[in-house]
């Protein structure tokens, strides 16, 4: 499950802590503040553009441009 969260400073804290008291008892939590889903976001939406203009290249044509 993905949850995004727009919160007061208090609550988020809270919800921080509570999130962390998970952690310790061995569950798995990812968390993405805006920034990082910003940024990720903005690489996604240039690859999926590099997509649509031709732009990319497969892993075999790199190597062989990189092994010239």
């Amino acid at each position: 499950m993905t949850l995004h969260l727009n919160a007061s400073e208090s609550v988020s804290q809270k919800i921080l802590s509570f999130l962390e008291s998970l952690t310790k008892q061995g569950e798995s939590i990812e968390i993405i503040d805006d920034s990082i889903y910003k940024y990720e976001k903005a690489g996604i939406l240039k690859g999926l553009e590099q997509i649509e203009n031709g732009s990319v290249y497969s892993s075999e044509e790199l190597l062989e441009e990189l092994n010239k």
